[in-house]
Formats: structure tokens, C-alpha cells, sequence
């Protein structure tokens, strides 16, 4: 039994559903999960490294819900361009 639940579980099924359009899908991410991580991020003092983790995460979340591996080498300015056609 698992006791402890990361909050995002709830999203999962939303984010990766290929039922929903990719655009309902970035939509829910940038105003759930991006605003979230972005909102933990205002306690910190940035320094370089902590910007570089926000963007891997974001990309690592994009590639997720476009259901893109890394073995199949999609450069992150593939990525981007799907980021700004999403939102």
C-alpha cells in the first residue's frame, strides 16, 4: 500500500489521455502544473542551475504528454515550436 501520493496523479490521466486534444492538454499544464512549479520557485534566491532544472522539467513534461521518448531524438526546438502551437 502506498501511503504517500504525488499531487500531480490526479493530472496524469488528463495530460497523457490521447482523447484530449494536445491543445486542452498544454492549456491544463501551463495553468496547473507550469504555474505550480513556477509558484515554488518564487521562495528560492534563482541562481543559473535552478533556471536550467525549471526548463528540464518543462521539457521533460512536454515530451511526456506529447508522448515523445528520448531515444527518438526530437531536438529540443521541435519541442518548443509544439510548445508555443499548444498554448
Amino acid at each position: 500500500m502506498q501511503l504517500w501520493r504525488p499531487e500531480f496523479n490526479w493530472m496524469e490521466p488528463l495530460l497523457t489521455n490521447k482523447d484530449i486534444s494536445l491543445t486542452v492538454r498544454g492549456r491544463l499544464y501551463s495553468s496547473c502544473v507550469r504555474s505550480n512549479m513556477l509558484h515554488g520557485s518564487k521562495t528560492w534566491s534563482i541562481r543559473k542551475e535552478n533556471e536550467v532544472a525549471l526548463q528540464w522539467a518543462g521539457m521533460k513534461m512536454i515530451r511526456w504528454m506529447c508522448g515523445i521518448k528520448l531515444h527518438d531524438r526530437v531536438p529540443s526546438k521541435g519541442l518548443r515550436e509544439r510548445e508555443t502551437r499548444i498554448r
